[in-house]
């Protein structure tokens, strides 16, 4: 063979081998691309938070919420699931729900009596979940030199409370139990900033409130409690949602019951951690916060018939006492998980 053809011969394999490869790259992208065609079809955590939106949190300061907003619980379960979380504060339980009725926030707790206001005002929301009935959280104060020994005693006296609230239900249910009604007594209808200073210079002879105010003022000295709820009203705290966003998305709810019940939990085992983050919030002090989650069990459950049934008796009440026009269907407002 000459030099000349074996240079020639060489040219060939080296173009052969150069079609070879070229082929065989082309293959391998195609191969790359199908896997990244197919695992476009599961969109990955990041891309799933884009595409499954953002759950919107409206929450009162309260142990076992505050706690969750530290710990980033929320946050990272959703996360995994493709949700962002975003949380939003408010003062008070009508406000809170009113966002939720508008769809501003997908998710809120509240009292009860603020609740039951909100769906005779035409709210359209659902409960998801309960606490337990905390009767010792709330209750009538006298004075220790008051010479107010029992709830007939309070007959002409003045006493304080937030109009058209679970105090005034309170007080109404209490004075019925002593053969007393609201007329019977002079109402001061104040909020609880202003129902404290009231009672602390004795402008009122007792005073209707819930906690943290109740706790707070039956540890000051000169303060008494003339009874508490027990036996006359229940007191729970409700946790609420959209009915669209319950109805859509339901595993976020569950998911979202059942991190509040793994914080409760915590909190009845041992409340400092919340105690603090409260402290922090409402510069009340720890020892005092501590004694209020202890006074009432911080166990959270999904609703049931008890919850709805507790609830339905307060409408029902405040239809009777006049708080509301028409009566309402409790169970109609009840979310209960798949």
């Amino acid at each position: 063979m000459t030099i000349g053809n074996a240079k020639q011969d060489n040219f060939k394999r080296n173009r052969l081998t150069g079609i070879c490869l070229l082929i065989l790259l082309a293959v391998i992208a195609s191969i790359l691309g199908g896997c990244a065609s197919q695992s476009g079809n599961t969109p990955a955590a990041g891309e799933q938070a884009k595409d499954n939106g953002t759950f919107r949190v409206g929450y009162q300061k309260g142990g076992e919420t505050l706690l969750l907003k530290k710990k980033k619980l929320l946050e990272t379960k959703l996360g995994e699931m493709g949700y962002k979380v975003e949380w939003a504060e408010f003062n008070t339980g009508s406000s809170i729900l009113e966002a939720l009725s508008t769809g501003n926030i997908d998710f809120a707790n509240s009292g009860d009596a603020p609740s039951v206001f909100a769906l005779s005002k035409g709210h359209d929301f659902v409960y998801v979940a309960s606490t337990p009935s905390a009767e010792k959280s709330e209750g009538i104060l006298v004075k220790d030199d008051s010479g107010i020994n029992s709830v007939a005693d309070l007959k002409g006296k003045k006493i304080a409370f937030n109009k058209a609230s679970i105090s005034q239900y309170l007080l109404t249910l209490a004075l019925q139990k002593e053969g007393l009604t609201i007329d019977d007594v002079e109402p001061v209808y104040l909020n609880p900033p202003e129902a404290s200073v009231a009672f602390a210079q004795g402008q009122v002879d007792a005073w209707v409130v819930w906690d943290p105010y109740f706790t707070v003022a039956a540890d000051t000295e000169g303060n008494r409690i003339l009874t508490d709820a027990t036996g006359i009203v229940p007191y729970r705290s409700f946790y609420e949602s959209t009915r669209q966003f319950a109805e859509k998305h339901p595993d976020v709810i569950e998911e979202t019951v059942k991190l509040l019940q793994g914080v409760a939990e915590e909190i009845d085992k041992d409340p400092s951690e919340a105690a603090a983050l409260l402290q922090e919030a409402t510069n009340i002090p720890v020892a005092t916060w501590e004694k209020i989650l202890k006074n009432r069990p911080s166990e959270i459950s999904f609703m049931d018939e008890e919850a709805a049934g507790d609830l339905q008796k307060m409408a029902d009440d405040f239809v009777e006492i006049g708080f509301i026009d028409q009566p309402l269907k409790i169970n109609d407002a009840v979310w209960k998980p798949q």
